[in-house]
């Protein structure tokens, strides 16, 4: 099997896969490892079934797995319609099985804090029942909390970085002792990654309120960091998997901006946090990118033309099936899976849209 160019190439490639109401994303770091973020997935299309053919047989391994990192955000129906590719009857053969799997649990042998979530209030469709068994036996035998990678490579990027925070289930709770739709929401795990100039910040389903605590630090936050970077290992032993003086998330949007914003909560208006704008440099980022929610009755929420408008972002260059626009936000929406690309130098990250993810390989570099 040959090699496609871009295995050799420096640049992280961000997939924002179309899933109907839903969520996947696939992180393809500048050291040619993989991260899957959420297991979404549409009636007509599996991301997993694309990444299966064109992307993980061809990333590097990282503790002998294809996938470095699976994380779950949140246990919502919506965020795990797939897991099950997860759940094949040999495990260590599932080309998704990863040397970190990370997500909301209920572990509590050798926990030091509590971290377990209240499974009476995660509210699901009864359909989803299978998939939250399966959530479960993910965790049952592997080591957690939560981890980013542990970086010992002799290979080395500057300036190549991500982190992983969220608030402990208890202190979620005690935010939100009566709606559970809102404890599930504010459960979720928010990826930030930078790759030079350019930088991502995913933060799922989070709602305002949990947001501003962790932007703000408070009792409960969990953080871990990565950077790749052999110089600065020694520096940070720890970072990798102990809260401890890893950057704030908060810090961290001040002092590099944000590129690219995957709006909370689907585009929703109860997902938008005016606490989050104040903390990004310029307090807007210069794209904000949504996996739409489909609307089906009024209970599914309001979209919030705000992420659409000058005030939501600095607006940006893209390219719609080969057309450039200018644009302040993008979506899923309208059939289109979302190619993402950081040089990690100056200008702006190149975003594209297309209706076939095959398409978008050919802009693969």
């Amino acid at each position: 099997m040959s090699k496609p160019p871009w295995v050799k190439s420096f640049k992280s490639h961000i997939w924002v896969f179309n899933v109907g109401r839903g969520l996947c994303i696939f992180i393809r770091t500048a050291l040619n490892q993989g991260i899957i973020y959420d297991f979404g997935s549409s009636d007509d299309f599996k991301p997993t079934d694309f990444l299966k053919d064109h992307i993980i047989p061809y990333l590097d391994k990282y503790k002998k797995c294809k996938i470095a990192q699976t994380i779950i955000s949140h246990p919502h129906a919506d965020h795990i319609s797939n897991i099950n590719c997860l759940a094949e009857p040999d495990i260590n053969k599932s080309p998704f099985y990863s040397s970190l799997h990370t997500c909301p649990h209920d572990k509590t042998d050798g926990a030091v804090k509590p971290e377990a979530v209240d499974w009476s209030r995660i509210k699901n469709p009864k359909e989803s029942d299978d998939n939250i068994r399966i959530y479960k036996s993910l965790y049952e035998k592997r080591s957690l909390p939560l981890q980013t990678i542990c970086y010992d490579s002799t290979r080395s990027i500057p300036n190549l970085e991500y982190g992983l925070y969220y608030v402990r289930p208890p202190v979620v709770g005690e935010i939100f002792p009566d709606n559970d739709q809102e404890y599930g929401n504010g459960l979720s795990m928010v990826i930030f990654y930078r790759h030079g100039y350019h930088t991502l910040l995913v933060p799922s389903d989070i709602n305002p309120d949990t947001f501003k605590h962790l932007l703000d630090e408070g009792e409960g936050l969990e953080k871990r960091y990565t950077i790749f970077d052999r110089k600065q290992i020694s520096s940070h032993p720890t970072w990798h998997d102990t809260t401890g003086d890893q950057p704030s998330l908060k810090s961290l949007l001040g002092a590099h901006g944000l590129s690219i914003l995957l709006a909370p909560h689907h585009g929703l208006k109860s997902g938008y946090s005016e606490d989050l704008y104040k903390a990004i440099k310029d307090e807007k980022p210069g794209l904000v990118v949504i996996s739409e929610k489909r609307h089906l009755s009024k209970s599914d929420g309001e979209v919030k033309p705000f992420y659409q408008s000058s005030d939501g972002a600095k607006g940006q260059k893209v390219y719609i099936e080969g057309k450039e626009e200018t644009r302040n936000s993008v979506s899923t929406r309208d059939g289109h899976h979302i190619l993402i690309l950081f040089q990690g130098t100056g200008g702006q990250p190149q975003v594209y849209l297309e209706k076939e993810p095959e398409t978008l390989l050919e802009k693969l570099t």
